[in-house]
């Protein structure tokens, strides 16, 4: 499925017109933001990377005055580190849980999300996501399993009404069609059958009218945004803006809405630095997108925060006092588009091939480094691309000097950030399930 830049004449829609009918009292949109797998980190990555070495000023980010707190991120699990499902669960339910848990606790009881409560008040709900929505994040605030592996149970779980002509979502966007669309079962007739929009291409966004609509723009995952169109999250985010929006006006009723820059984590498993800025640029595009709504429509809170951090991202390794950021932006690929396009070209092509898209000043002993990679016949699928990913990753670290101390995630704490109408309660040093806990609390 092509994702296609969207014009912007209809995703202005949700926000050209002031909240007129937004009661003081009344209880706020919500709009919660996740990061998965940025830390602080991150941001900083983000902040100098799109700023000049040098300059006497940083540039500004989306993010710089909405900073009120840090959470911590553990699981209820036999360790500190969590996994993007136990703390999606957190902070959907206010429940820790173990790694791997959907919308479950400890003992795998289902617990009330923060979606369903909105759903029983009148609320309209939705969520956009870069990866499948039927991953780990967007799922746990949906639905029940005692597994993130169970995707084709999450899919037909999204695709059951839980009321009478009724989903548990009014917009679903992202990845995710291969799931719905399956030898066993494809739901996608089936659903427009019962009164579901479901649209493929982004561009067909643009005439949506009505709601339900669930929009599945790839098999599984979109490409990363370094190899995408531009801003494909503040695209979608605009358009689950503009249908929600509209759903409030008819039914008098606030809506919940939760957007996941998903893949900034991915590229932190890849422990590819170029790959996680983009996904922070495409983040912060979103952001921007709901900071603009809200200035129209005020009786809005956003809440930001990551599940957890990923890599254990450093900026400066190696023992030098420096992080190259022009570096890092002048490679255009990701590592796995690379590594991938490497696999179909012959020993001899490699370097011709990566160095328009790597731009760095590579030692002749790196190159030989690079034509020494061997891939062996046992290998299969995506582990095929392990052997490249192996050696490019120390000599784009060595050149950019940016560190990493795993392929898994860290325990470190994240940000919070908060802006509108019930902002104090996510203030200070809290723990995820607090900001589950707050928002709870704010459905009525």
């Amino acid at each position: 499925m092509a994702t296609l830049v969207l014009s912007g004449c209809a995703a202005n829609s949700a926000t050209n017109k002031p909240e007129a009918s937004a009661q003081p009292n009344s209880a706020p949109n919500i709009i919660f933001m996740i990061g998965d797998g940025m830390g602080f980190e991150y941001i900083s990555a983000y902040r100098y990377a799109m700023s000049e070495i040098g300059s006497e000023h940083l540039a500004s980010t989306p993010f710089d005055d909405l900073l009120v707190g840090a959470a911590t991120t553990y699981p209820e699990d036999s360790t500190w580190v969590t996994d993007s499902a136990a703390s999606a669960t957190a902070l959907a339910t206010g429940h820790k849980s173990y790694n791997g848990a959907i919308g479950v606790d400890a003992q795998k009881l289902p617990q009330q999300t923060l979606m369903e409560l909105a759903r029983s008040k009148g609320w309209s709900t939705g969520a956009v996501a870069t990866v499948q929505v039927n991953h780990a994040t967007p799922a746990s605030f949906f639905t029940h399993h005692p597994s993130r592996s169970l995707y084709n149970a999450i899919a037909d779980s999204y695709a059951q009404q839980v009321t009478e002509g009724g989903w548990s979502f009014d917009v679903l966007l992202g990845g995710g069609y291969d799931y719905f669309n399956r030898d066993d079962m494809n739901w996608l007739p089936k659903l427009e059958q019962q009164g579901m929009t479901v649209v493929t291409e982004m561009d067909q966004l643009d005439t949506v009218e009505t709601t339900p609509v669930l929009g599945l723009f790839a098999p599984t995952a979109l490409p990363f945004a370094i190899d995408d169109e531009p801003e494909r999250l503040a695209q979608m985010t605009q358009h689950a803006l503009r249908a929600l929006t509209h759903k409030s006006a008819q039914n008098g009723k606030p809506f919940a809405l939760m957007v996941e820059g998903s893949m900034i984590d991915w590229c932190g498993h890849a422990n590819d630095i170029a790959c996680a800025v983009h996904e922070m640029a495409d983040f912060a595009a979103a952001v921007e997108v709901v900071r603009d709504y809200m200035k129209q429509h005020p009786n809005t809170l956003l809440v930001i925060t990551a599940d957890h951090s990923t890599g254990g991202l450093t900026l400066g390794q190696g023992g030098e006092y420096a992080w190259y950021s022009d570096k890092v932006m002048g490679i255009n690929q990701s590592l796995e588009v690379m590594a991938t396009a490497l696999l179909d070209l012959p020993k001899s092509e490699w370097r011709e091939y990566l160095a328009p898209r790597l731009n760095l000043e590579l030692t002749e002993q790196q190159w030989q480094q690079i034509a020494a990679i061997t891939i062996s016949p046992d290998l299969k699928g995506r582990s095929r691309l392990a052997p490249i990913r192996n050696v490019l990753v120390p000599i784009i670290s060595e050149h950019t000097r940016t560190g990493w101390t795993t392929t898994g995630h860290t325990a470190v704490d994240v940000p919070v950030m908060a802006s509108g109408p019930g902002a104090d309660a996510f203030k200070g040093y809290i723990d995820n399930t607090d900001i589950a806990k707050a928002l709870l609390k704010l459905v009525r």
